[in-house]
């Protein structure tokens, strides 16, 4: 009878252990994804922190405050002086700026969104489970721990990456390791490390973040995340006519 029992167990572990591998889906991943960049489909607000690299120069630091809410990112320059009071909207696949002083709001196009601070700005903005088709590709083991290799495709027209690779942790709650934003052309443009992670109200999300430049390997961002919080948004802030009325 113990025998019986026994080998019991085993079937039951076995069959365990194959069930949860067959839970890990490239949905599920892409999903997490999200999950610890934002809040997906609600309303919330969060602060970050960029000091930019670049070689020969003195670091540039620069402090913004970020509202989201599904496919809509504001995103608002509070430091240093000279840039506060500029705006970055983001809505689907359109994005664009405003300058306190001019009259006019500029409208980003793809190609511009590939470089400086709006390419920080799409990193960040970019809604994966939405805008992208997602694969398992592979596993690879990195520094003795084992990663899901993600492929992302764009399924959305606009979209300034029309590739995205991902590495998420097979454990600890199935974190990103990095990321890789390719081109159309299949060029590598931005590497994201996903350097460190912290809870707000129970939920784990990225606090620092290393945005490396892939064509200018002596530019890179450390991006430091803070202060997520959920909030009720007024659907208003989200229109481009409402940019250079901001208080």
């Amino acid at each position: 009878m113990e025998k019986y029992r026994f080998g019991f167990w085993i079937v039951f572990l076995l069959v365990f252990s194959l069930s949860s591998k067959a839970e890990v889906t490239a949905e599920y991943l892409v999903n997490r994804l999200d999950e610890v960049r934002g809040y997906r489909d609600q309303g919330f607000v969060f602060d970050i922190i960029n000091i930019s690299y670049k070689k020969d120069k003195e670091p540039r630091t620069n402090t913004l405050s970020v509202k989201v809410f599904n496919d809509k990112s504001l995103i608002r320059f509070e430091s240093p002086a000279r840039e506060r009071g500029r705006a970055m909207l983001k809505e689907d696949s359109n994005m664009w700026l405003y300058i306190p002083g001019t009259r006019r709001i500029i409208r980003i196009a793809p190609s511009q969104r590939l470089i400086g601070e709006t390419s920080n700005g799409d990193v960040v903005g970019t809604n994966f489970s939405r805008d992208y088709g997602a694969k398992i590709v592979g596993e690879e083991s990195v520094e003795g721990r084992e990663y899901w290799l993600l492929e992302l495709t764009s399924t959305a027209s606009g979209v300034a990456y029309a590739k995205v690779k991902v590495w998420m942790a097979k454990a600890d709650g199935h974190q990103p390791l990095k990321s890789e934003f390719y081109s159309r052309s299949d060029r590598l443009l931005k590497t994201a490390f996903y350097k460190e992670y912290k809870k707000y109200f129970g939920e784990l999300k990225v606090h620092k973040l290393l945005l490396v430049d892939a064509l200018m390997q002596d530019n890179y961002t450390w991006m430091k995340f803070d202060n997520y919080q959920l909030e009720e948004l007024d659907p208003a802030i989200f229109q481009k006519a409402s940019l250079g009325r901001l208080n």
